[in-house]
């Protein structure tokens, strides 16, 4: 209000009966901060890693997240990598990795699930036809997750070659801040930390997210009952439940096992 709206409002005698006692509050007491001994050092949550923090707060908050895990044989994925590394590093193919081939085969699989490549916004779900794949670069200054855009119409050398320069950029600190949003999918890798499952959280307003884990040696028992061991890649994805059933997740990753399992002659097609 303006003063003078105050001023020329009428006054309003109240009898002293009818004025309320004001009950005393006691000042709220501040947040107690805990002795522990020995030396300590504090700091400031802010910049990028503030940025950071109050995204994974609010994704969060505002979506319903399960996360699924499976895994997939790796033979073949692993006999795939060790041919391209064998190759004449001119062809463009001997820097390709397991985590190059393993993000292009989540692409490919992608296409089939049209509810996993989409958004939620103000109460609606978008769906893609391009993907357009975030990818989880962890630097020193903390997580960034640049777009290579429409991943779908990329050759298996571009997708790698575009991925590693990304990645390249965000740790030089290059990287355009038109890279940094626009996905529709994410793929994030742990697998070199010798993570065997973990919660990986939505990107907003993404509905999925698959998370790579390790390969590692895992007991199997053959036709003929004869225990073996079979060298295994592990995947956890994250999906929004408000949009995206249980069932169409683990269709995603039966699929993706699928691809995987025999990804030579999957990348044929």
């Amino acid at each position: 209000f303006e003063a003078a709206d105050v001023e020329a409002a009428p006054s309003v005698q109240v009898a002293p009966s009818a004025q309320p006692t004001p009950s005393p509050q006691a000042p709220s007491a501040p947040t107690a901060i805990p002795e522990i001994p020995g030396p300590h050092q504090d700091t400031p949550i802010r910049s990028i890693r503030k940025i950071i923090a109050d995204r994974m707060l609010s994704s969060l908050r505002n979506t319903a997240q399960i996360t699924l895990n499976s895994s997939a044989p790796a033979e073949r994925l692993l006999a795939m990598r060790a041919r391209f590394k064998a190759t004449n590093p001119s062809s463009g193919y001997s820097g390709i990795t397991v985590g190059d081939l393993v993000a292009y085969a989540a692409v490919k699989v992608l296409a089939k699930h049209p509810k996993l490549n989409a958004h939620v916004l103000d109460g609606l779900l978008r769906t893609y036809g391009q993907i357009h794949l975030g990818l989880a670069v962890d630097t020193p200054r903390g997580l960034m997750v640049p777009t290579l855009t429409d991943a779908g119409s990329l050759s298996m050398r571009e997708f790698s070659a575009r991925s590693k320069k990304l990645a390249a950029d965000c740790l030089s600190g290059s990287i355009s801040p038109d890279l940094l949003s626009g996905g529709t999918f994410t793929v994030t890798n742990l697998g070199a930390f010798g993570v065997e499952s973990f919660t990986p959280v939505l990107n907003e307003p993404q509905t999925a997210i698959l998370g790579v884990n390790a390969i590692l040696p895992r007991p199997t028992m053959g036709e003929d009952g004869i225990l073996g061991v079979e060298m295994r890649i592990g995947f956890s994805l994250t999906v929004d439940h408000r949009v995206v059933d249980g069932a169409d997740a683990a269709r995603y990753l039966k699929d993706l096992a699928e691809f995987v399992s025999s990804i030579d002659l999957a990348l044929l097609g």
